[in-house]
């Protein structure tokens, strides 16, 4: 996680995403003093995506991850 967002909740929707051998990290969370939740994914080789935007609820976070997983591919966040 970015190191300049100190973290004030994390989504239960956090966690290891694998697919087809490939494993990815995905961090969603509310910064301190925020509404709005933020993603983070990261490789097992230690690549991050970080989204620019933020979300309204930790469940659109997680449909955005889903949807570039079904569109991209989880290749993408090599």
């Amino acid at each position: 996680m970015n190191q300049h967002q100190p973290l004030s909740e994390r989504s239960e929707l956090s966690g290891r995403y694998t697919e087809c051998g490939i494993a990815v990290t995905v961090e969603i969370f509310r910064p301190s003093g925020s509404d709005d939740w933020r993603m983070e994914v990261t490789s097992l080789e230690d690549q991050v995506t970080d989204w620019n935007e933020s979300f309204a609820s930790a469940h659109e976070a997680w449909e955005e991850f889903i949807y570039v997983v079904n569109t991209e591919g989880l290749a993408v966040f090599l």
